[in-house]
């Protein structure tokens, strides 16, 4: 890795943490990035996961801060979606990415078409919400999404806890970055015991995120719904066209 490359992945990193605590999709950003800097895909998918997992734990310290995030919630939810992830770690391994792309542009169309048919879930105030043991199976697949390549995983998470769960944002956020922190370790494990992951990169776009994924996350407590649902869109909209044109 060479000297100017340092800030430049700082920066893209500080970016990329504060559009994941607003919605998701800042690897979006992050893998170009590493693409740019001549990692390979594989080495690049693996390598973002550094900088997510610590993201997560400086998102996960603002919002336990403000107590909203529902602990208890977690576990039920974590085992599907580690497994998931696991899975689609090893998958990212051995499978073409154009089909599993296209599938994951059309959830992605249908997560953003939910802002605007049900806006009214969006707005909730210190709503709990909760998710029923029938919707593991969908955090499963979240996991496998999760697992195999990252980017926009925060869109899919926020919009089903929202949605399908009743969490107000700033709760739903908050268990967004609890549950992607469970099942991006587990993958970066994965990844990492077969040698696919550069941890000075990876640490150097960690500096960025984990202070993007701070200031992100107070962006969500003081903001709120309207700021979440636009970011939703907006990541969803970029997450769509990423996966349909490729990387």
């Amino acid at each position: 890795m060479e000297f100017w490359q340092i800030p430049v992945l700082i920066a893209g990193g500080f970016l990329c943490g504060v559009i994941n605590a607003l919605a998701g999709g800042g690897s979006f950003l992050t893998l170009p990035l590493l693409f740019w800097i001549g990692l390979p895909p594989q080495v690049a998918n693996a390598t973002n996961r550094v900088a997510i997992v610590l993201q997560c734990v400086t998102g996960i310290a603002a919002y336990q801060r403000k107590r909203v995030l529902p602990w208890g919630h977690l576990p039920a939810l974590a085992v599907p979606t580690v497994l998931g992830a696991l899975l689609g770690a090893y998958l990212a391994a051995h499978v073409d990415e154009t089909l599993f792309r296209r599938a994951a542009a059309v959830l992605f169309a249908i997560m953003a078409a939910t802002v605007f048919v049900d806006p009214g879930r969006w707005a909730r105030r210190d709503s709990l919400g909760h998710i029923r043991s029938r919707l593991y199976p969908l955090f499963f697949l979240m996991g496998v999404y999760g697992g195999f390549l990252q980017a926009g995983i925060g869109v899919v998470l926020i919009s089903s806890l929202v949605l399908l769960g009743g969490y107000d944002v700033v709760r739903g956020n908050a268990l967004k970055f609890a549950l992607a922190l469970v099942f991006t370790t587990a993958a970066l494990l994965l990844f990492a015991s077969v040698g696919q992951v550069r941890w000075v990169i990876g640490l150097c776009l960690a500096a960025g995120s984990m202070a993007g994924g701070y200031v992100g996350a107070h962006l969500v407590m003081a903001k709120g719904s309207p700021w979440v649902r636009a970011f939703v869109v907006l990541a969803a909209a970029a997450a769509i066209a990423k996966l349909l044109l490729g990387a």
